[in-house]
């Protein structure tokens, strides 16, 4: 081979290597361009979604601004609001959740109970109402209470009843009983279970067989995989607005096991069943001390028999109602009406008070279970009206 050949075929390969790093070069560069391309087409869509997208505020975002429920209430103002997040402060143990005391110029936690107001000197007997967040009332000053509404009214016809607050967060009828288990009552006492809501949602739309407590999956300290992985990856490579419409879709959607209505109506079937059970525990328990009981259903925005726009509102919005709830709630009332009605005819005295505040008077709700004041009397009210009272 000549030098000229050899000379040629050096330059020929050389050229194909700079062709070949170019082509790699270049088939990096596309696909580099491709991907920012990419990025900021999904980050430019996500915002023009996100624009479109009805924007919900948080519970106290939401009450900070004075809601409806709130346009007629003497005691609302900013101190009150911050109070009124802080105030209820718990512990969860293997059972139910115990309340930490608490003192303030709106709510008070004593004894491990919200503070009842009007309580007279020298009561000879005690109401004790147990029920979940509703009951416990944290939208509202301890005198606007249910607990302290029936209080007010007892004290119209009679000096001889206390009212205590065993109102819980998220409580159900099994841990209202299991409360009722630890109390000495005595002869002439009387039993309030204000439920049912919380049976919906923790045995059926959460799917808890217990309740919530301590061992419960939510409180496992387990990672939401989209929250502790996902999300953070997509705002590592800023995609901001993808995430946060990534955020969005999965607040809005609901949980995996309340999607399918045959087993939402098995899981009624049976929390309605248990429901029915502890309440004639809790029966049988008050009668055997000589206390009197009594069981009211409790109403919730679903029940209403009308909403208004800004009720539809706070059903639609998925930070205030969970997703999923109205649909889990509507297949899994008739069950517990069922078993209320059931109850009566076993002796106990079992009142649904689901269609209570059909006839309210202006907006009472702030989410789809709480309520303000007027709500609270209009219950409170109702309750007072059908318990036979030492006169």
């Amino acid at each position: 081979m000549s030098e000229v050949s050899a000379k040629n075929k050096i330059t020929l390969c050389k050229r194909g290597l700079v062709i070949v790093s170019f082509n790699r070069i270049s088939n990096l560069i596309i696909v580099i361009v491709t991907l920012v391309v990419a990025i900021v087409m999904v980050e430019v869509c996500s915002f023009l979604i996100i624009k479109k997208l009805p924007m919900y505020e948080s519970r106290w975002v939401f009450r900070e601004k004075k809601p409806p429920a709130y346009a007629n209430s003497p005691y609302f103002n900013a101190d009150f609001i911050r109070e009124s997040a802080k105030g209820e402060r718990s512990k969860l143990d293997d059972k139910v959740r115990r309340l930490i005391n608490f003192e303030g110029k709106y709510i008070n936690v004593i004894d491990g109970h919200r503070r009842t107001a009007f309580v007279p000197e020298g009561a000879i007997n005690t109401v004790y109402i147990y029920g979940a967040s509703t009951i416990y009332s944290q939208e509202v000053p301890d005198e606007y209470t249910i607990p302290s509404q029936v209080q007010r009214k007892i004290n119209e016809i009679s000096a001889e009843y206390k009212v205590v607050n065993y109102g819980l967060a998220s409580m159900n009828v099994e841990q209202q009983l299991y409360l009722l288990q630890e109390t000495s009552l005595k002869e002439g006492d009387i039993v309030i279970f204000f439920d049912g809501g919380c049976d919906i949602i923790n045995n059926v739309y959460r799917g808890y067989e217990r309740g919530l407590n301590r061992n419960s999956p939510s409180n496992s300290g387990e990672n939401d995989i989209v929250e502790s992985i996902v999300l953070p990856a997509l705002e590592g490579i800023k995609l901001y607005n993808f995430s946060k419409l990534l955020k969005y879709i999965k607040l809005k959607s609901p949980p995996s096991n309340v999607r399918n209505a045959d087993e939402i109506k098995a899981r009624a079937i049976k929390a309605s069943s248990n429901f029915a059970k502890n309440i004639l525990q809790a029966h049988q328990y008050s009668k055997t001390s000589g206390a009197d009981f009594y069981h009211f259903l409790q109403p919730s925005i679903f029940s209403l028999s009308a909403r208004t726009k800004h009720e539809q509102f706070l059903i639609d919005n998925f930070l205030l109602t969970p997703p999923g709830m109205e649909f889990v709630y509507t297949l899994s009332i008739d069950a517990f009406v069922d078993q209320s009605n059931l109850l009566n005819s076993k002796g106990v005295v079992s009142i649904d008070l689901r269609h209570i505040l059909d006839n309210r008077q202006g907006e009472v709700f702030l989410d789809f279970a709480h309520t303000t004041e007027r709500a609270n009397e209009i219950i409170a009210t109702a309750i007072f009206s059908m318990i036979r009272w030492k006169r």
